[in-house]
């Protein structure tokens, strides 16, 4: 700016030659103030100096021009008065004349870093910078509201309950809690202030207070609660406990938001908070009718004892015959359950049961000759099986009487039959028992079921024979 106020065409000389030649001379010494820097970009002006002492000789060098150009004969051929005037002052304020920084200064702050430019370069830490703020703003008091005088003084003073009242009277959790490092940097009383458990606070330090309320903050709206983590996992009192509190109150109701909540359960290692996630969004979708979607969050969980409850249900609802539709209904939920048919005890069978269904279909619609055989080797399966529940075997077997006697010759050899016939005699002795479940099948299936093993009996004898 002061080359361009200097710049003048050759018509407009006149007498300026004086005047343009002490601006310039000005703009030299602005443009080769020593800076202690390793290097400067080159749109920045100054004389780079890599050590102190570089920069004292060039600091001392540079003020000697200064008072030379100063004490020059040139300013009183200078016929321009403002001009004149306006360059002493930049000269004063070079040389770190208080009085014309006081007067080129509108705010404390100002005059503060003003002093570290032009009077106190070599200043190092906090040497003396409190009193100075002290009387920086004596000289130019500040009436602003926004605390920043405060903070800054308590900062200067290297006093932390100062700057820590200030952050939380004037800028909130968010200051606090992000400053706490600051404060009790190279400061040991600060250190002990900020980290030591206070019985008033439940046990808790003031950081963790600080960051605890900060938590709670990002946690009361749904575009930052995912942060809050963050802060509480650092807070080992009483963080822990009001993350898992976070995380078990977040909605369930849809899938992306809890696969989300169970992946900060697996970040910060809460192995029974994600399984408890996994519970409760499996009772929820299974309560809204979305069983598939409840079955799958129940496995993912290992839930066994719901998983049973299911297979009860499943128990009671599957049909007794092949073209019943109730069965077709729960048979989609089956395939839910998925291969792992140990992870619950019922389950087991119902893998198995639903394997006989569908043999059974094909071998009565005589899709292929094997199939007939297939089915009576799941029913051996199944009645041997000690998972199978008493009350299916009268219906597993009733629904292989018209298997059994549509064909010709025998499906079942002799001890396959004499197994079922065994079997079946348990039954009719489980019958006299108050506690039997009757199975709502017509009252001539026992007869119906023991007549067809009989005559696959005596085709089994007379063709081993």
């Amino acid at each position: 700016m002061l080359r361009f106020h200097g710049s003048y065409q050759l018509d407009q000389m006149d007498n300026r030659e004086t005047e343009n030649g002490l601006v310039e001379a000005v703009a030299v010494l602005v443009s080769t103030m020593p800076r202690m820097r390793p290097d400067l970009p080159k749109s920045k002006l100054g004389q780079c100096c890599k050590t102190r002492p570089d920069f004292i000789k060039a600091w001392e060098k540079w003020r000697g021009q200064v008072s030379k150009l100063e004490c020059s004969a040139f300013w009183i051929q200078c016929s321009h008065q403002k001009t004149r005037d306006g360059l002493k002052n930049l000269l004063h304020i070079m040389m770190g004349n208080i009085k014309d920084l006081t007067a080129a200064t509108s705010h404390w702050l100002e005059l503060f870093a003003s002093h570290f430019l032009y009077i106190r370069p070599f200043t190092v830490g906090f040497e003396g910078m409190h009193h100075l703020a002290q009387k920086c703003i004596q000289l130019k008091p500040s009436f602003d509201a926004n605390g920043l005088t405060g903070l800054l003084n308590g900062i200067l003073s290297e006093n932390p309950e100062v700057v820590l009242a200030e952050c939380t009277k004037k800028f909130g959790p968010w200051m606090v809690t992000h400053c706490m490092e600051l404060l009790a940097a190279d400061n040991d009383y600060a250190d002990i202030m900020l980290h030591e458990e206070r019985p008033n606070f439940g046990g808790i330090s003031i950081e963790e207070l600080h960051r605890l309320v900060y938590a709670q903050v990002l946690c009361s709206h749904s575009l930052t609660w995912q942060i809050a983590p963050t802060y509480l996992s650092s807070c080992l009192n009483q963080g822990l406990g009001l993350l898992e509190i976070l995380l078990l109150k977040q909605p369930i109701q849809d899938n992306r938001l809890v696969l989300k909540t169970l992946e900060l359960c697996r970040l910060y290692e809460l192995e029974n908070v994600g399984t408890n996630i996994m519970k409760i969004a499996g009772i929820y979708h299974w309560k809204h009718g979305r069983k598939g979607t409840g079955v799958y969050w129940f496995q993912q969980a290992h839930d066994k004892v719901r998983l049973d409850r299911i297979a009860q249900q499943l128990f009671e609802r599957i049909g007794k015959s092949v073209a019943d539709d109730n069965f077709k209904q729960w048979e989609g939920l089956l395939e839910l359950l998925g291969s792992d048919i140990g992870s619950a005890g019922g389950l087991e069978f119902l893998h198995r049961y639903r394997d006989f269904k569908r043999s059974l279909q094909q071998a009565l619609e005589g899709r292929t000759g094997e199939a007939a055989r297939q089915t009576v080797e799941f029913l051996i399966q199944l009645m041997r099986n000690p998972c199978t529940p008493q009350r299916f075997w009268l219906p597993l077997l009733h629904d292989s009487v018209k298997l059994l006697n549509c064909k010709p010759r025998p499906l079942l050899n002799v001890a396959e039959t004499t197994l079922l016939l065994n079997k079946l005699q348990e039954l009719s002795m489980a019958k006299l028992r108050p506690d039997f479940c009757s199975n709502h099948l017509p009252s001539h299936a026992l007869s119906s079921v023991r007549l067809a093993l009989g005559s696959n009996l005596a085709r089994a004898i007379l063709e081993e024979a």
